[in-house]
């Protein structure tokens, strides 16, 4: 059992170095929820830092991305999936692209689930029932949209898919079916695809194996390792879990992959040099239903346990995967790692930058943004924190460093 502490001095920190950069994608730019950014405030006043702006994005669980000065995410309004774009720094909305889409809670509130992807000029968007659009990032006109399932005839799975598409320079490829669907950045056709079963929750993260593009994510029986330019499979380490669930994303860490699942399945870290994954060790000591883990300092962070329990912090050592600690007490709905601290958002609204310690998470700063349940990652870029509530609530925190 880890301990929990809250610093009672609160003082500015300035960063000697100054580094920032777009959050163009899930997870950020290198797809592993850690922001290399360095010149921001993590030490607050007891009345928190100062809110720049709030906006009501609708229904859903969908992060935020940042481009070019620029904020997209998409909600859901009485069956309806409004895709955003605002100004990063005042919130005031540039455009709004919708289409008819259902809410559908089911053991949730419902709403997309999928993270936009921003390249190249582009917004690319997957609803929960696989309409696929891309969108021209600066007017929001439509350049071409497809329903991956119906060109495909591959099937929805239970909770709707959930996979931020993942570009390269010729395809979009998104977590449908068994092992991914492939289609021609052009104009949406299918360049390849896989068999009709139900695909996992998780977005994609690439392995770079071999200096080829390599991605690894969770279907609903295993994890997969694809190449993305054929999507021809490269390895496959079965993966049961209940209801088909394996929403966390996978942690690459020096070439071995990381795995972690809810509903009693536990985690693993899987040695995938020889190009076939070979169990390094597995336990059912941390189990992460939906949150994706963070690499911080040579550890792993996560929401260990239920969400409809309340998932806790947790740190888990990497060569034996050893639990060193597990903060019961402090729940949370999603964190990303910056420098050598976790920012972590509660189920319930309320956004802290955390020291993890030897003994467990020591609070620096907490403030409550909403009264929302959140399930999603806070996103740090240029200096301000955007938060999103299952709501609505999406909260812009200016934590930028005064010069």
């Amino acid at each position: 059992m880890g301990c929990l502490r809250v610093a009672g001095t609160f003082v500015l920190f300035f960063a000697a170095d100054c580094v920032a950069e777009d959050w163009p994608c899930y997870r950020g730019p290198n797809n592993n929820g850690v922001s290399n950014e360095t010149n921001w405030n993590s030490i607050w006043p007891p009345e928190g830092p100062p809110v720049a702006w709030r906006f009501n994005v609708g229904t859903g669980y969908a992060s935020v991305v940042v481009s070019d000065g620029k904020l997209y995410t998409v909600g859901n309004s009485e069956d309806v999936d409004n895709v955003f774009c605002l100004d990063a720094a005042t919130g005031k909305l540039l455009w709004k692209r919708s289409y008819a889409s259902p809410v559908d809670p089911n053991e949730f509130d419902g709403g997309p689930t999928a993270t936009p992807t921003v390249r190249g000029g582009s917004v690319f968007t997957l609803s929960r029932t696989g309409d696929l659009f891309r969108l021209d990032a600066m007017t929001g006109e439509v350049n071409w949209t497809v329903n991956v399932p119906e060109m495909t005839s591959i099937r929805i799975p239970g909770w709707g898919f959930s996979g931020s598409p993942w570009v390269t320079d010729s395809a979009v490829i998104v977590n449908v079916g068994d092992a991914g669907v492939g289609l021609s950045i052009d104009d949406g056709s299918v360049l390849w695809a896989s068999a009709d079963k139900d695909s996992g929750y998780s977005s994609f993260v690439p392995l770079g194996q071999d200096s080829e593009e390599r991605l690894v994510f969770g279907s609903a029986r295993s994890y997969v390792c694809i190449d993305s330019r054929t999507g021809k499979e490269q390895w496959r380490q079965r993966w049961l879990t209940t209801f088909g669930c394996n929403a966390a994303d996978p942690v690459i860490v020096d070439g071995q992959v990381f795995l972690s699942s809810g509903y009693n399945r536990g985690s693993a870290l899987l040695d995938v040099a020889s190009g076939k994954p070979q169990v390094v060790w597995k336990h059912k000591e941390f189990q992460s239903q939906l949150s994706s883990s963070v690499l911080c300092s040579g550890r792993l962070y996560g929401a260990n346990g239920s969400v409809a329990e309340g998932a806790s912090l947790a740190c888990l050592g990497l060569p034996d995967g050893e639990l060193l600690w597990d903060a019961e007490q402090f729940k949370i709905g999603g964190l990303i790692a910056a420098g050598e601290r976790l920012i972590t958002m509660s189920d319930d609204g309320v956004l802290r930058v955390v020291e993890p310690e030897n003994a467990g998470p020591v609070i620096r700063s907490e403030f409550r943004v909403f009264d929302e349940q959140c399930w999603t990652m806070p996103v740090l870029c240029n200096g301000r924190i955007y938060c999103r509530g299952a709501g609505g609530a999406l909260v812009c925190v200016d934590v930028q460093v005064l010069q």
